[in-house]
């Protein structure tokens, strides 16, 4: 498998499942049995409840997973980054999808490929299947991680355990600590289901206490705020 650190232009390691997961050969596989699309910005990419079609793995730009409250009002579930792959485990057991995927830059390039070369690929290139298995357990991981944020009891706990998890897993680090993350006040909303309102509130409190600086579209993480929560643990 490719040891290199999979890093996105936005300046974030992803923890999701990237090629690193699997060997030059087999990207090289997909590549070439693949094929390459430009998406504009807030174009959908897949669409919830659809049947499986594709695997893809976004060469440019990045992606808004959007899944539904029980309200049917949707709900921010995190970012895909480049050379992310995703699809995959909808494709492999023909699941229908659980989440929609949007475009959230100006533009994107996806590369797409069927269930018949991802089959073949795991065939027929050595390693290949071990990566896949290494990076859908990845992808499991990021599941689990978003049940104990929605299982947090309170708006504020809620919160906090989510900006922790996207600087993790998207934010752009600085050299003095801090992270800084690109996404709307609505965004955020969004991911936690609360309103704006509510959640606006507590986001001037984590400012006032140093935590946070708010920008627009724009979110820093101060190395105070990761110090609290790693206290807390």
């Amino acid at each position: 498998m490719n040891n290199a650190a999979a890093l996105s232009p936005f300046g974030v390691k992803t923890a999701g499942f990237t090629v690193a997961d699997l060997t030059p050969e087999a990207c090289a596989f997909l590549r070439c049995h693949g094929a390459v699309r430009r998406y504009a910005q807030g174009e959908v990419v897949q669409l919830r409840g659809a049947p499986p079609s594709q695997g893809s793995w976004l060469l440019e730009g990045r992606l808004v997973y959007l899944g539904q409250q029980p309200d049917g009002a949707e709900q921010h579930g995190g970012w895909i980054m480049p050379d992310e792959l995703f699809g995959l485990h909808y494709i492999l057991p023909g699941l229908p999808t659980r989440f929609t995927v949007r475009v959230d830059t100006d533009t994107a390039r996806i590369l797409h490929f069927s269930r018949e070369v991802l089959l073949e690929m795991m065939r027929t290139v050595p390693q290949a299947g071990v990566g896949v298995c290494v990076g859908l357990s990845r992808r499991l991981q990021q599941q689990y991680d978003m049940i104990d944020i929605k299982g947090s009891r309170t708006l504020a706990d809620k919160l906090k355990t989510l900006l922790l998890w996207w600087a993790k897993q998207h934010g752009i680090p600085a050299r003095d600590g801090s992270v800084e993350l690109w996404i709307s006040q609505n965004d955020i909303a969004n991911g936690v289901g609360g309103s704006r309102q509510r959640v606006h509130l507590e986001l001037q409190g984590l400012r006032d206490a140093g935590d946070i600086e708010l920008g627009y579209r724009k979110l820093i993480v101060r190395p105070a705020f990761f110090v609290r929560m790693q206290q807390k643990t």
